[in-house]
């Protein structure tokens, strides 16, 4: 009678749990440094802000001339490489059609100089990165360079 393969058996089961309770343990600890990395990414996520449409959200001949919209993203905790991410990721939309922006320090802008009359919105869209959720913000403004 061999011995061994009686033995072998509740050796090889063991070796089994052990494997099997090492991946359940790896595989929770990724669960909740995933889990960690999406709290802290939806806690600290950056904001959009857009400055050039004046607080009545009509541009005029006079300020159309020298009107550039500038967006920006504010952080909470002042972390660059964040807020770079987020405006490398900058998607704006004029009426829902694409337009380029140009790099302007820590900023985007976008020159309005060339619009016509009429009502527009702004849509700015980014994503920061890793497991944050999109971010987006819309601004509705008129041209009017009727003179009164």
């Amino acid at each position: 009678m061999r011995l061994a393969l009686k033995t072998s058996d509740p050796v090889r089961a063991r070796f089994l749990r052990r494997v099997l309770i090492t991946l359940l343990v790896a595989a929770v600890a990724a669960a909740l440094a995933i889990g960690g990395i999406a709290v802290a990414n939806a806690v600290n996520q950056p904001e959009l802000r857009i400055r050039g449409i004046p607080s009545s959200g009509v541009l005029n001949a006079a300020a159309l001339s020298e009107a550039t919209l500038t967006v920006d993203v504010v952080d909470r905790n002042d972390d660059e490489t964040l807020r770079n991410e987020a405006l490398r990721n900058i998607e704006v939309r004029l009426n829902g059609e694409i337009v380029p922006t140009l790099w302007v320090a820590n900023h985007r802008v976008l020159d309005v100089g060339a619009l016509r009359d009429g009502e527009y919105e702004l849509t700015v869209t980014t994503d920061p990165g890793l497991l944050s959720r999109e971010i987006s913000l819309s601004r509705r403004f008129i041209v009017d360079t009727t003179q009164p």
